[in-house]
């Protein structure tokens, strides 16, 4: 391994930041659970 190569680094820092962009778009997100309002229509309620 080329550790005193400075292209080595470059390339080892894009490999990784595309591996992370990859994992990112196929685990899915944990989303906030939200509480849910009705709908109100002029102050009523359905």
């Amino acid at each position: 391994m080329p550790l005193d190569d400075w292209q080595f680094y470059v390339v080892t820092a894009a490999a990784l930041w595309g591996l992370w962009a990859l994992v990112r778009t196929i685990m899915p997100r944990k989303r906030k659970t939200t509480k849910r309002t009705d709908l109100t229509v002029e102050g009523r309620k359905p």
